[in-house]
């Protein structure tokens, strides 16, 4: 499609027509046309063309207001104008200051065709697929992970073709996006996009979570029951924490990667595996293959392409697109009128080191909309642990001459003791705070060296 300048958003045929009309006649213009459901995942950081949003009715407002949301806290350049069919009692009036005009239809017709005149030549209304692959990904990445947009080719690559691909990086790093990324463009789009967390499931059961089970094949088998592997169909299948599996559940997998080949637990019928695999791991694979633990024939089958996802501690710039994009989902949610978060909030968000990666911020972001009450998500808003993160201490004042990682990990080391304090050495409640399980607070609290510490405390 080509790029239009002016893109009109209305689910009523009415109200819809009956501005293309206009436009059309008295401008020259095309407006392309889009409904209220779609237009959202198709805006960019650059769809910087005219955006109409035409509301014929109240149950629209709040679909209205949650696309000026998207597009005014994330920043992106497009010139938003509300046409408001409905009435001067409508429910619009809260978003004038936040909308270039708002303009009833039909009395304002001809303020509406002198701004379509007026509209910079050089404005297009970009949409994400309307590029290539690559361009596509690029978009996607630069509004959300500005960071992984060196990895936009790769990405592309591994996208189009049927190869294994192994996703690295600590707990919440954003694995399971970048597998259903790879999905959502990939030639299996249409098909199911499964995951199976192989550290969620006990070693006996492995197995029949893989390829299922037959009716009585073991205690508590009272019904067949078919596999993830078959269940997915010719989609894509994520085997999340495959570092966890056995040597014995290594071997299983390795000749379905091998052959296509399984049988259900307590059936003799081979079946023939028909998806796509992505595996995620995080653990270094290659150090648990110099260690015995994970096998190496299974490594290279699954190491066909590879990418590493760095801790958000090291992607301070993928903060603050991150915040805004989880910012304006939580709004939506929770019914917020939420279109901005203040500098201060912002500062905080990205001196803290998040243990807990992605999901750690999405947990801080979803409690401080729920705790914002106005249009600008403040400090205030946010958990005590992050906003004391942003606070300067002169006892963690870093060394000169510190390597950045020793930098980083005295911050992180610094948060999480925080959290121990102000919880009193609860690690429930602390892991609560920061957004994190108990299990990875152990694994930090061992890194650090503060299990003695804790242990000292009543």
């Amino acid at each position: 499609m080509a790029e239009p300048r002016v893109v009109l958003v209305a689910d009523n045929p009415d109200l819809l027509r009956s501005i293309q009309v206009y436009l059309r006649e008295e401008t020259g213009q095309q407006a392309h046309a889009e409904a209220f459901a779609d237009v959202g995942d198709r805006l960019t950081y650059d769809s910087d063309g005219l955006l109409l949003l035409g509301v014929a009715n109240p149950q629209e407002q709040a679909l209205a207001r949650h696309i000026v949301q998207q597009v005014v806290l994330q920043k992106w350049p497009a010139v938003t104008v509300l046409i408001d069919a409905i009435g001067p009692m409508s429910n619009l009036a809260s978003l004038e200051g936040l909308v270039s005009r708002r303009l009833g239809w039909p009395d304002d017709a001809g303020r509406l065709a002198l701004l379509v005149r007026e509209l910079d030549r050089g404005r297009r209304f970009r949409f994400a697929e309307d590029a290539n692959l690559e361009a596509t990904l690029s978009h996607r990445l630069l509004a959300l992970t500005p960071s992984l947009l060196p990895l936009a080719d790769r990405i592309a690559l591994g996208a189009c073709h049927d190869v294994t691909v192994l996703i690295n990086g600590e707990t919440g790093t954003g694995k399971t996006f970048l597998a259903k990324l790879m999905h959502d463009y990939s030639p299996r789009r249409q098909h199911r996009f499964m995951t199976i967390p192989c550290g969620a499931i006990a070693a006996n059961l492995i197995e029949s979570e893989f390829f299922g089970h037959a009716k009585g094949s073991f205690t508590g088998a009272d019904r067949t029951k078919v596999g993830k592997f078959a269940a997915v169909g010719p989609g894509t299948l994520l085997l999340d924490e495959i570092d966890t599996l056995g040597l014995e559940q290594q071997a299983t997998l390795l000749r379905v990667i091998e052959t296509g080949e399984f049988e259900p637990v307590g059936s003799t019928e081979t079946q023939h595996c028909e998806a796509r695999l992505i595996v995620a791991s995080n653990i270094d694979l290659e150090k648990a293959v110099a260690l015995g633990k994970f096998r190496a024939d299974l490594y290279f089958r699954l190491n066909v392409m590879s990418f590493h996802l760095p801790p958000l501690r090291e992607r301070i710039s993928d903060i603050e697109p991150l915040a805004r994009g989880m910012a304006v989902r939580f709004a939506c949610k929770f019914n917020k009128e939420l279109y901005d978060i203040h500098p201060e909030a912002l500062s905080a968000l990205e001196s803290f080191a998040w243990p807990g990666n992605l999901r750690q911020l999405e947990n801080v972001i979803q409690h401080a909309v729920l705790m914002c009450t106005g249009p600008e998500l403040l400090l205030r808003h946010l958990p005590t642990v992050v906003r004391e993160a942003g606070l300067p201490m002169a006892e963690e004042t870093p060394i000169l001459g510190d390597s950045l990682h020793e930098q980083r990990d005295q911050a992180e080391r610094g948060v999480i003791q925080r959290a121990l304090v102000s919880s009193g050495f609860n690690r429930t409640r602390a892991a609560d705070a920061l957004g994190i399980s108990r299990v990875t607070l152990y694994k930090k609290m061992k890194k650090y060296g503060l299990l003695k510490e804790s242990a000292l405390r009543p």
